[in-house]
C-alpha cells in the first residue's frame, strides 16, 4: 500500500482543495480497556475531533485520570489528584495561592506554574486557575489529563503571565467536566475528621440531541485545633449542550462562595508563624462557551469562549486586636480557534488564541498596584500517518505578550542590595508594552515495532525575550535571550494488559532571569542576573491487573546543575486495589525524597523538607438501596499520621479519617 508524507507546508496550500477530496469517514472506536494501546486508527480519530488531543508521540508521557480513577484517590480538591501523577509534588503554604505545582524539578516560586490549566476548553491564567482549582469540585469531572512538553504547542499560549521570563509552561492540564450520557441523578454525603461535612448533589439527563447536567456541592469543617483551617462555603454548576451530527455547541458555568481561613505557618522559623488570616468570603465564577462545526467527515472547527471572575475579601490580621482587610477582584477572558483538516496522511490543525488578565486592585505581593496583561497567539501543527506503525508530527507555535501595567517586581521575596523591605511605592511600572515574540518549535515521532512495542522521541525548541525592553543586567547591558531545548525519548511494552514504561528527558536552559534590586528603599533599581540549568532524569511505571487484583508503580528521577537543593531527586509511589465481589479495596503509597526551602524564612537561610511516605487507604461496598446502585464507603489518607511539610513552616495536618455514602437514581 502507498503512503503518501505531506510536509506541513504543502498541507497548507492543499487545505483549499479539501472539499474536492474523496471523504474518507473516520468512525468512532469506543476504548474501554485503558490497558490496551490505542491503535492507529484509534489515534488518527481522536486527532480528527478531539480539539484538546495531545499528539501521538505524546502517548508515553501523558497521563489520564479517569473518573474512576478520581473516585478512589477521594481528594478534596484537584490539587490532590495531581499529586497522585508522575514526577508532580504539590508545594503547599498557608498562604493566599496556597499551592504550587512543580513538575521535574521545575521552578519553586511563589506563582511559579509548570502547567497552564483549560477547563471545558476555557484557558485560565495562573492566577484565575489556582483560585478555581481549590474548589473545582471533583465529583464533577469526567477527566484529568496532564499534557507534557512539546504535545501542548496547540492547546493554548506557552507563556505566562507576570515573570521576568519568558516562562514557557511544560504542559496542559485539560481538565473535562461530566457529560451525561442518560438521565441520572446522584447523592453523596461524607463525614471527615476535623468535623468536616461534605454534600454534593447532580441531576443530568438527554432528550434526543440536548443534554443537561446541574450540580451543587458544600463544605463545612471546623479545620485542626491551631492550625487556622476552618471552611465553608458551597459552589454550583451547570452544563447544557446540544450534539448533532454536523453542529455542538456546549454551555457551562461554575460558581463558588466560601468564608475560609488561611493555615498559618505552625513553625517559629517561618515569617508567618503569627498570620491568621481568612477569606471572607472569596467568589469565583467561569462561563465557558463552546462550538464544533462538522464541515465533512475530514474537516472541523472548535471555538471556545470564556469568561472568569474572582472577587475577595481578605482579612491580613495577624494581632486578633484589629481587622485589616483587602479586597480584590480579577477578570480572566479567552477565545480559542482551532481548525482541524485531514490531508491525505496528514492530520493538520490551525489555531490562535487570546487571554487577557486584569486585577485592577493588584493581589498577592502587589496589593493595591494594577496588574494587566493579554498574550495573544497561533500555532499549526501536522501529523503524518506514514504507515500503520510510525507516526510523525511538527508544530510551530508563536505568542506575544502586551503589559497595561505591571508593578516591576516579580517575586515577594527579592534579594536586596540593602538592608530593610522593598517598598512598592518606590519600585518603577511597566505601563503599555509589548514583550518580545515567545517562539515554540517541536518534533516528535511514535513508532510502534509491533502490537506490544511502541518508541517515542520528542524534541522541543523555546526562544523567550526579557518581559520588557526596560529592564537591564547588574553591568547595565542588555538580557541576553532565554533559550530552552528539550529532549525526550520512551518505550512502551504491553503484553496481555500489563503495561510498563520508560521515559528519559534531558532539558538545557540558558538565561534564566533571576531578578533583584540595587540601590536603596528610597530609590531602588531592579536588575537581573541570569544563569544557566541542566535538568535530566528518568521516569518508569508498570501498571497492570491480575485477576482481582490491579497495581500501578511509578518512579522519577531527577537532577539539575543549579538549584539541585530545591529539587526532590526522587519520587516514587505505588497504588494497589482489590475487588472480591462487592467490596473494593485500595491503597496508595507516596514516596518523597528531601530537599531544602527557604521561603519567607527569619534567618534566610535554607531548611530540610520532603523526605517522607504517605500512605492512603480505602474500602468501598457496593450495593442496591431500593433498586438503585449505592456505595459505602470508609477511607484514611496520611494514616500513619506524618507531619511532613513540602515548604518551610508548614507542616501537615496529619491523618484524616473518613465515611461516605453515595446513591445514584
Amino acid at each position: 500500500m502507498k503512503y503518501t508524507h505531506t510536509s506541513l507546508i504543502t498541507a497548507l496550500l492543499l487545505s483549499s482543495t479539501l472539499y474536492a477530496a474523496q471523504e474518507i469517514k473516520i468512525e468512532q472506536i469506543e476504548v474501554t480497556d485503558t490497558l490496551t494501546s490505542k491503535t492507529i486508527d484509534e489515534i488518527k480519530y481522536e486527532q480528527l475531533n478531539d480539539p484538546q488531543a495531545p499528539t501521538a508521540s505524546s502517548t508515553l508521557s501523558t497521563e489520564t485520570f479517569t473518573k474512576g480513577d478520581i473516585e478512589k484517590i477521594k481528594p478534596k480538591n484537584v490539587y490532590e489528584i495531581l499529586n497522585s501523577a508522575q514526577s508532580v509534588n504539590i508545594l503547599y503554604m498557608g498562604r493566599k495561592h496556597p499551592y504550587t505545582i512543580t513538575f521535574r524539578g521545575s521552578s519553586t516560586g511563589v506563582g511559579a506554574s509548570s502547567f497552564g490549566i483549560i477547563l471545558d476548553g476555557a484557558l485560565l491564567s495562573d492566577n484565575t486557575a489556582m483560585r478555581i482549582l481549590e474548589v473545582l469540585p471533583p465529583e464533577i469531572i469526567e477527566s484529568l489529563q496532564i499534557v507534557r512538553d512539546s504535545s501542548a504547542l496547540s492547546l493554548a499560549p506557552m507563556q505566562a503571565f507576570g515573570n521576568p521570563n519568558g516562562s514557557p509552561l511544560q504542559g496542559y492540564i485539560v481538565i473535562k467536566t461530566k457529560k451525561p450520557l442518560k438521565n441520572e441523578g446522584g447523592l453523596k454525603i461524607a463525614y471527615e475528621t476535623f468535623n468536616t461535612k461534605k454534600t454534593n448533589f447532580f441531576y443530568g439527563g438527554r432528550s434526543d440531541d440536548i443534554y443537561y447536567m446541574g450540580s451543587v456541592d458544600a463544605v463545612d469543617s471546623q479545620g485542626k485545633d491551631g492550625y487556622n483551617t476552618a471552611k465553608e462555603g458551597a459552589s454550583g454548576f451547570f452544563k447544557v449542550g446540544m450534539d448533532k451530527d454536523d453542529f455542538n455547541i456546549e454551555l457551562s458555568g461554575f460558581y463558588s462562595r466560601y468564608f475560609q481561613e488561611i493555615q498559618k505557618a505552625n513553625l517559629p522559623i517561618s515569617r508567618f508563624y503569627s498570620a491568621y488570616w481568612k477569606y471572607q468570603p472569596f467568589e469565583n465564577g467561569l462561563v465557558s462557551l463552546s462550538m464544533t462545526k462538522n464541515w465533512s467527515s475530514n474537516q472541523n472547527t472548535n471555538i471556545t469562549l470564556s469568561h472568569a471572575k474572582s472577587n475577595w475579601t481578605h482579612n491580613q490580621d495577624t494581632t486578633g486586636a484589629t481587622y485589616t482587610y483587602f479586597v480584590g477582584s480579577q477578570t480572566n477572558d479567552s477565545v480559542n480557534i482551532k481548525h482541524t483538516m485531514k490531508l491525505d496522511d496528514t492530520i493538520l490543525k490551525v489555531g490562535g488564541q487570546a487571554i487577557w488578565y486584569d486585577a485592577p486592585n493588584g493581589e498577592l505581593f502587589y496589593e493595591g498596584y494594577e496588574r494587566k496583561e493579554q498574550i495573544y497567539g497561533a500555532f499549526i501543527q501536522a501529523q503524518h500517518f506514514i504507515s500503520d506503525k510510525l507516526i510523525i508530527d511538527e508544530a510551530i507555535r508563536i505568542d506575544k505578550k502586551h503589559i497595561d501595567s505591571l508593578l516591576e517586581r516579580y517575586s515577594p521575596n527579592v534579594d536586596l542590595s540593602y538592608a530593610g523591605n522593598l517598598n512598592n511605592t518606590k519600585v518603577s511600572t511597566i505601563n503599555d508594552k509589548w514583550a518580545k515574540a515567545t517562539l515554540n518549535l517541536a518534533l516528535g515521532a511514535l513508532y510502534k515495532l509491533d502490537d506490544k512495542n511502541s518508541l517515542t522521541g520528542k524534541f522541543a525548541y523555546a526562544s523567550n525575550s526579557a518581559t520588557s525592553d526596560i529592564t537591564t543586567s547588574a553591568s547595565g547591558t542588555g538580557l541576553e535571550k532565554e533559550k530552552q531545548y528539550r529532549y525526550e525519548v520512551g518505550y512502551e511494552y504491553n503484553l496481555n494488559g500489563t503495561i510498563a514504561k520508560a521515559n528519559v528527558f534531558y532539558y538545557d536552559i540558558s538565561n534564566l532571569k533571576s531578578p533583584y534590586y540595587i540601590g536603596t528603599a528610597a530609590n531602588p533599581q531592579i536588575v537581573f542576573s541570569q544563569y544557566d540549568q541542566e535538568r535530566y532524569g528518568s521516569e518508569l511505571s508498570l501498571e497492570g491487573k491480575i485477576d482481582a487484583f490491579d497495581y500501578l508503580l511509578n518512579y522519577s528521577y531527577v537532577k539539575a546543575d543549579n538549584k539541585n537543593n530545591e529539587i526532590p531527586n526522587s519520587t516514587a509511589s505505588v497504588k494497589l486495589g482489590y475487588t472480591y465481589k462487592n467490596i473494593n479495596t485500595n491503597m496508595t503509597t507516596k514516596y518523597v525524597d528531601g530537599y531544602e526551602s527557604n521561603f519567607f524564612t527569619t534567618d534566610n537561610k535554607y531548611h530540610k523538607v520532603g523526605d517522607f511516605v504517605v500512605i492512603d487507604m480505602g474500602v468501598d461496598y457496593k450495593h442496591k438501596l431500593n433498586g438503585y446502585d449505592a456505595v459505602a464507603s470508609i477511607y484514611g489518607k496520611n494514616i500513619t499520621d506524618k507531619r511532613y511539610m513540602t515548604k518551610i513552616g508548614w507542616e501537615d495536618v496529619g491523618a484524616i479519617f473518613g465515611i461516605s455514602y453515595s446513591i445514584k437514581f
